[in-house]
C-alpha cells in the first residue's frame, strides 16, 4: 500500500482512494494546482513590472499622441468608465475641436500636478500651438495598483480648469 505525505508531514495510507495510474482517474488537483501556480508565476512577474506609474505613462502617452493630432473624440473613447458619449456626438467633438484649433498641437507639458491623499491625484496639461493653447484636466485615483481616471476636463481657458485644484 503506497504512503503519501501530505502537507503536515503526516503519512496516510492511500491504495483505497487513488488508483496508481493517473489515466485510471488519479485526482487531478494536484496536477491543476501545480498547473495554477506554474501560470500564475508569469502573470505575477508581469503585474509586478506593470506598476501603476508605468500604466499611467503609457495611457498619458497614448492620450497625448491623440489630443495633439487633435482627435479628442478618440481620446475620450480611451477612458469608457466615464460614461463615453455616443459616435455621433464623439465625431462632432472632433469637428468642433478641429475648427477651433486648425493645427495639429506642437507640444505638450505637465503644468501642474497635485498629489491629493489615498490614492488620489490630480494634474493639469497644457497642448498649445505658436498661437493657440488647449489645457487638460485630470483627476485620478490608484486602487490596488491600478489607476483609473475619474474627471477628464479640457478647455482653452487655463483659469477655468485651474481653479480645479
Amino acid at each position: 500500500m503506497p504512503v503519501l505525505y501530505g502537507a503536515s508531514g503526516v503519512a496516510r495510507k492511500t491504495a483505497a482512494r487513488y488508483p496508481k495510474y493517473p489515466s485510471k482517474g488519479y485526482p487531478m488537483r494536484h496536477f491543476f494546482s501545480a498547473l495554477i501556480v506554474i501560470l500564475a508565476l508569469p502573470m505575477a512577474s508581469y503585474a509586478q513590472q506593470a506598476s501603476p506609474r508605468a500604466t499611467y505613462n503609457a495611457a498619458r502617452a497614448e492620450m497625448d499622441t491623440r489630443i495633439m493630432a487633435r482627435q479628442m473624440g478618440d481620446a475620450i473613447r480611451m477612458f469608457q468608465g466615464l460614461g463615453v458619449p455616443d459616435d455621433a456626438e464623439l465625431a462632432s467633438l472632433d469637428v468642433q475641436i478641429q475648427a477651433l484649433y486648425p493645427d495639429d498641437f506642437e507640444n505638450v507639458a505637465l503644468i501642474r500636478s497635485e498629489v491629493i491623499q489615498n490614492g488620489f491625484r490630480q494634474e493639469l496639461i497644457a497642448y498649445w500651438t505658436e498661437t493657440q493653447y488647449l489645457y487638460v484636466y485630470l483627476l485620478i485615483h490608484t486602487d490596488d495598483n491600478h489607476p483609473r481616471l475619474l474627471n477628464f476636463q479640457f478647455d482653452s481657458d487655463f483659469h477655468a480648469l485651474n481653479a480645479l485644484f
